[in-house]
């Protein structure tokens, strides 16, 4: 197996042609800390690459409280998006968490997938699907796991 590397002027010269390497970052938006963790993260990748940011909310049932919630994090996310300059992209979707972003990575044609991860441990981990598990099983991008500053589990 032969490992091909890219000197710093190979890649100045294809971002410099306005080439993205990453064209689109979708990150998984939800009312955690931890996300909108995430979503700084993908704000910087997105700076470097001049990305499209899409934001995915899932909503597993129509209920008043959690569309109020899905658009206040619209909201939210959308002045943090804008003030960098970048393109930003809303994404309500009625799937579970993990399988929606999957389903928008292909749909989307998403070059990098950005979660945060809650950190859960134990019993809690092994009782409830953790969408970021599945996201890195399951896309056929790749997947930045942000993790929690402070584990809640």
């Amino acid at each position: 197996m032969q490992t091909t590397y890219c000197n710093t002027d190979e890649l100045t010269h294809h971002i410099g042609r306005n080439e993205n390497l990453i064209h689109k970052i979708l990150v998984l938006a939800d009312p955690s800390p931890v996300s909108e963790q995430a979503l700084i993260e993908a704000v910087k990748i997105g700076q470097i690459y001049r990305s499209i940011i899409a934001c995915i909310h899932p909503i597993i049932r129509h209920d008043d409280l959690l569309l109020k919630v899905g658009q206040d994090l619209k909201k939210r996310f959308k002045e943090i998006i804008s003030s960098t300059g970048l393109e930003f992209e809303w994404v309500m979707a009625e799937d579970p968490p993990g399988p929606a972003v999957v389903k928008a990575v292909i749909t989307r044609n998403v070059d990098l997938a950005v979660l945060g991860s809650l950190g859960e441990r134990g019993i809690k981990r092994q009782l409830v699907s953790s969408p970021v598990e599945y996201a890195v099983k399951n896309a056929p991008c790749n997947v930045l796991v942000v993790k929690n500053e402070h584990s809640v589990f």
